[in-house]
């Protein structure tokens, strides 16, 4: 998690794919038009990251809302981006995809285990 803050926001069309790369790729397209989802003034920062859910081996796809003063104005974009990702559908975001760069599900993972703080020794050993 970033000093800033980090609030997970799931968007329900993308969690429908099982092909976590295609899934970030979507993301992606999401992220390149964020100007024009979110209103004039929305400070904070979106990127795609792993979402992990009760153990480390159960983590996909999903984008982190980074900024200071989360709340109402996190639970707007949500409720923005997922009824725009829901009017476009998953056809529409998987065609836009095809042209888009972004990095691989194993580059954001790998990314993630890099900024994770190492396990302190135990130490009854």
């Amino acid at each position: 998690m970033d000093s800033e803050g980090c609030t997970p926001l799931e968007v329900l069309e993308v969690l429908k794919l099982r092909d976590y790369n295609l899934a970030v790729r979507c993301l992606e397209v999401i992220r390149s038009l964020l100007l024009s989802i979110q209103p004039d003034g929305f400070r904070h920062r979106i990127e795609v990251i792993p979402l992990c859910h009760h153990h480390a081996a159960n983590c996909y796809p999903a984008f982190g809302v980074f900024g200071a003063g989360q709340g109402a104005e996190v639970d707007a974009a949500d409720a923005r981006i997922n009824a725009w990702a829901a009017e476009r559908g998953l056809d529409w975001l998987v065609a836009e995809s095809r042209s888009v760069a972004a990095p691989s599900w194993t580059d954001i993972r790998a990314k993630q285990r890099q900024a994770e703080p190492a396990a302190a020794p135990d130490p009854a050993t």
